[in-house]
């Protein structure tokens, strides 16, 4: 699970630096990575993105697209929202192996506001977008961004169906060559 989140917070990471459960993580997580910056519908929904905030797609979709599994998460997993999101959570403060700060004070940070959860809801996913849009160095027009959510709900939502379940088989097919 820490291998999932890591290369969102460190570039160079290296395969003596972690366990190899961890160097799996984050290998699955690059193809993931890979798969959807490819993949034609998640293309389609950061064309929906207005042009006013056109540069910052690919993170305001990948950010939409938490918010359509967290909503529709009964479709794709037995478990509760809640109860899968506190055992994640569970799991990541038992990591026990240095990790970047960013990392390490996020991961300290998430149960404590239940950041998963909330992708449920619009509000949840604007303050997301609104997080985002203060780490990044420059001036930009992402604060806000929800709208574009708001503005493109039922295509975006459409969108995301067929993506994440292609997406599913697709780290099936994956898992299965390992």
């Amino acid at each position: 699970m820490v291998g999932n989140l890591l290369p969102d917070f460190a570039k160079n990471i290296s395969e003596k630096d972690y366990a190899a459960e961890v160097m799996e993580g984050v290998r699955l997580h690059r193809f993931i990575d890979a798969y959807t910056d490819t993949h034609p519908i998640v293309r389609q929904s950061k064309k929906r993105i207005s042009s006013h905030r056109r540069r910052f797609s690919p993170i305001l979709v990948d950010i939409f697209y938490d918010h359509f599994l967290a909503l529709h998460w009964d479709k794709y997993s037995t478990a509760p929202l809640l109860d899968s999101t506190q055992t994640y959570y569970a799991h990541l403060l038992k990591a026990d192996m240095p990790l970047p700060t960013r990392l390490s004070e996020s991961i300290q940070r998430m149960p404590k506001i239940e950041l998963l959860y909330s992708y449920r809801t619009l509000e949840g996913i604007a303050h997301a977008v609104d997080r985002v849009a203060t780490r990044i160095r420059f001036k930009n027009n992402l604060y806000g961004g929800v709208e574009e959510l708001e503005n493109n709900f039922t295509a975006l939502e459409a969108d995301f169906h067929p993506f994440f379940e292609q997406l599913q088989e697709a780290v099936k097919t994956y898992q299965e060559r390992l």
